[in-house]
């Protein structure tokens, strides 16, 4: 359609001109003595239209002439920069294909503009790793944050090295990461790991703070680390009393019910003679959910009253009438007592729910002190048969 339009066009401008020739009674008169000549105007119009058409065309030609050794220049370096831009393609679709040899060579040679050199050195780096080249990794790294990528190459650096279980080098990349980018969230669950790896658990709990309130960890992950912290803490705090209340004092009450962190808060108690804390302890987390392990650990602990241990055990086991960790423990509180034929039964109740290693032992002790030996050798012959079979 814009070819047809454009015929018409020229058809009826040459029709115009055509006309205008004809019709047209002005004449141009060029002198120059001794000799003159006439034309017609619209001649001297064509003729003085084509000099200055003829002349642009010529200037246009002059001066591709002058700059035809910049084209040929630019030319090249677009053809340079397709070839240098198919390369890193490549480089990447082999890394995204997990040819790691090709995308380390290939991107690990390529030559380009700062960005995308560091970038490709970055990802070359990370094809190293893969293949486990260490002195090729350390290279790459190098060059990409010499080329504008120096975050990016701190980042896979910290990685890196925590895969390696290199924590300290790990750790200085984190700490030069994080002098660039002090809130970057992959940065600090990198840290995470890393102060989790070391035992740093008091940056645990600090890390953990940041992480929660900008969202950058599911909640189910942050609330095992945190329970984690807590017991690690408390454990490093057994040997000053004044810490271990201060810092037990700070923990939410959810976390102090929680079975994991009671059980490392009683251990640490216990250990600086605290067995009446211990217990309170254990107790509130048995009320809010029923744990085996707390069980365990009650019947260990010796607090200023053991009736009152017996009693509440006694009571738990009204709700838990066939636990039969239960009953190991209060067969313990009724040996410590001295209430040998209490724990009799209790061992009794308990083997006949689920045989133990530790019940056979404990039924085995008792015989012994009885005055039973056959007896005693009978459950300890079957304590032996029950560790084998674990």
């Amino acid at each position: 359609m814009r070819w047809l339009i454009s015929f018409l066009v020229v058809a009826v401008l040459a029709v115009a001109l055509a006309m205008a020739g004809r019709y047209d009674p002005g004449y141009v008169v060029l002198v120059y003595p001794p000799w003159r000549m006439e034309i017609s105007f619209i001649s001297f119009v064509l003729m003085l239209v084509g000099l200055v058409v003829g002349g642009v065309v010529l200037l246009r030609l002059a001066m591709l002439t002058l700059n035809l050794p910049s084209i040929v220049r630019e030319q090249r370096e677009r053809r340079a920069a397709k070839k240098r831009d198919e390369n890193f393609v490549g480089g990447l679709k082999a890394y995204t294909e997990y040819r790691y040899q090709d995308a380390e060579q290939s991107l690990g040679q390529w030559q380009g503009d700062d960005p995308r050199l560091g970038l490709a050195r970055v990802l070359a780096a990370r094809a190293a790793q893969e293949m486990r080249a260490v002195p090729q990794r350390e290279r790459h790294l190098q060059e990409a944050a010499e080329h504008g990528a120096e975050l990016a190459a701190l980042l896979f650096d910290a990685e890196a090295r925590l895969d390696m279980k290199d924590a300290t080098g790990a750790l200085i990349a984190i700490q030069s990461a994080k002098a660039i980018a002090p809130q970057h969230t992959a940065l600090l669950r990198l840290e995470l790991k890393v102060r989790q790896l070391t035992g740093q658990w008091d940056e645990v709990d600090k890390l953990l703070d940041v992480l929660t309130r900008s969202n950058a960890l599911e909640s189910g992950v942050a609330t095992q680390v945190r329970r984690k912290a807590y017991a690690e803490n408390l454990k490093r705090r057994a040997e000053d009393d004044r810490a271990l209340l201060e810092y037990w004092k700070k923990i939410p009450a959810d976390f102090k019910a929680d079975a994991f962190v009671a059980r490392a808060a009683a251990h640490a108690f216990m250990q600086r003679g605290g067995h009446d804390t211990a217990l309170d302890v254990m107790e509130a987390a048995l009320k809010r959910e029923w744990h085996e392990d707390l069980v365990a650990l009650y019947g260990e602990v010796r607090g200023s009253s053991p009736t009152r241990q017996i009693e509440q055990a006694e009571k738990w086991l009204h709700a838990q009438p066939r636990d039969a960790q239960l009953l190991l423990t209060l067969a313990q509180l009724c040996s410590v007592q001295q209430l040998w034929g209490k724990a009799q039964s209790y061992l009794e109740a308990s083997l006949a729910i689920a045989p133990s290693a530790e019940g056979h032992i404990r039924m085995a002790e008792l015989k012994t002190q009885s005055g039973q030996p056959g007896e005693a050798c009978r459950h300890y012959q079957k304590a032996l048969a029950l560790y084998r079979a674990q």
